[in-house]
């Protein structure tokens, strides 16, 4: 891991917000919280600025933000860019990029055929929403789950069938429920056809942060040779809710002028410096989270331990993970209930499994606190009442 980064939009913004500059520009608060703002979240709005002289320009970085993402380059070993749109404007990109890398090396798509991408397993909306944007094809390969050599077979079958190559081959890595594919073999595979990986990596921004001893198995797609990742900072590091990287490949240097473009192509032309500090900010704070995840991950790993044995049926996932499937006795809905019984809120569940997401920045206590949750439960102290609500579904993302 590279030394402590600067933190140049940190900086910036903060020197602003201490001025005394009139704001004659957006946005329309002008740094002052509405009095009905509560007082912990007032002090926000003075960071909140649109594109002002040395504020840099996202889609166009000359300045602090270029030197933002180029810290944050060298920290993941790719070029990296930042998105405040979340994963799902950097899926949108990453096709529109594969698409043309295809075109440069392929040469240009005839009028009368219809450029294609081959998935694997389940994807997010925003993969058919770039599919529909873009006038592409879909070549679906099954769940790589229960049988991976099926799905290789499946995934040589379609190649074949085609005269041209798909744009591209594109797996969730790691799904919502933590299951993963070996995305070096698929990597080997497709060098052989000279086909780019494509990884939506929301989930896994924090694998390039784990002691590869340990968790070897949990390696970032750019560590596996992927082509284009997209990661979720806002998923699994101290980051805002829509922070999002673009990692692009030596692979695909061809197209590297063109990733500011199709990021603006599909993104907001008022991206929130707020979600870009945010990134900033951990540039400057990468070291110190690799040392409190692993510490964390054991931690977890331990938990883990605890609740299988006390019967719980606990799935095997990624560290920061826990996925707690029903058993006989006990639904997904019954395990949200202890849970909130200790103040503790999952990050979904249904009937059928719960699932908790975690972070370093969880305290011990949060792990207590679980611990004795499921304690309740296997005592069977949690009155039977009514059914939650179960809120937002998330699964109504993936198809």
């Amino acid at each position: 891991m590279n030394d402590t980064c600067s933190t140049p939009i940190v900086d910036f913004l903060s020197k602003y917000a201490g001025s005394k500059t009139s704001r004659l520009h957006m946005p329309g608060h002008k740094g002052v919280a509405p009095a009905s703002i509560p007082t912990d979240i007032k002090a926000v709005y003075g960071y909140d600025i649109t594109e002002i002289t040395g504020a840099d320009n996202l889609y166009a970085p000359m300045d602090i933000i270029k030197e933002s993402e180029d810290n944050a380059s060298a920290i993941f070993g790719a070029k990296t860019f930042y998105s405040t749109e979340g994963s799902s404007l950097a899926i949108k990109s990453m096709l529109y990029l594969a698409l043309k890398h295809y075109e440069l090396n392929e040469g240009p798509v005839k009028e009368n055929e219809k450029p294609y991408i081959i998935t694997i397993g389940m994807c997010h909306k925003a993969l058919f929403h770039a599919v529909e944007l873009l006038n592409l094809r879909i070549k679906r390969v099954a769940s790589y789950k229960d049988d991976p050599e099926t799905m290789y077979k499946e995934l040589n079958m379609f190649i074949s069938e085609e005269r041209n190559k798909p744009i591209g081959v594109y797996v969730t890595y790691p799904d919502y429920f933590g299951d993963f594919i070996d995305l070096r073999a698929l990597k080997g595979l497709l060098t052989l056809e000279n086909i780019p990986l494509l990884v939506d990596g929301a989930h896994c921004a924090y694998y390039k942060f784990l002691n590869r001893e340990k968790y070897g198995m949990f390696l970032h797609p750019i560590d596996c040779f992927a082509d284009v990742v997209c990661s979720s900072a806002h998923k699994t590091l101290p980051c805002l809710t829509g922070s999002s990287y673009l990692h692009i490949s030596e692979s695909f240097k061809d197209v590297l002028m063109l990733v500011k473009h199709a990021m603006d192509l599909f993104g907001s032309s008022s991206p929130s410096y707020l979600i870009m500090a945010s990134l900033d900010a951990f540039n400057a704070v990468a070291n110190d989270f690799e040392k409190d995840l692993n510490v964390f991950c054991n931690k977890v790993s331990e938990l883990k331990d605890d609740l299988t044995e006390m019967g719980f049926n606990v799935k095997t996932t990624d560290p920061l993970r826990i996925v707690v499937l029903k058993d006989e006795k006990y639904s997904g809905t019954d395990i949200a209930k202890a849970l909130r019984e200790k103040d503790c809120e999952c990050e979904c569940f249904d009937k059928e499994y719960v699932i908790m997401m975690l972070s370093p920045y969880n305290k011990d206590e949060d792990l207590v606190k679980i611990k004795d949750a499921f304690s309740l439960l296997k005592r069977s102290e949690v009155a039977p009442g009514p059914e939650l609500p179960q809120g937002y579904d998330i699964n109504k993302n993936f198809s």
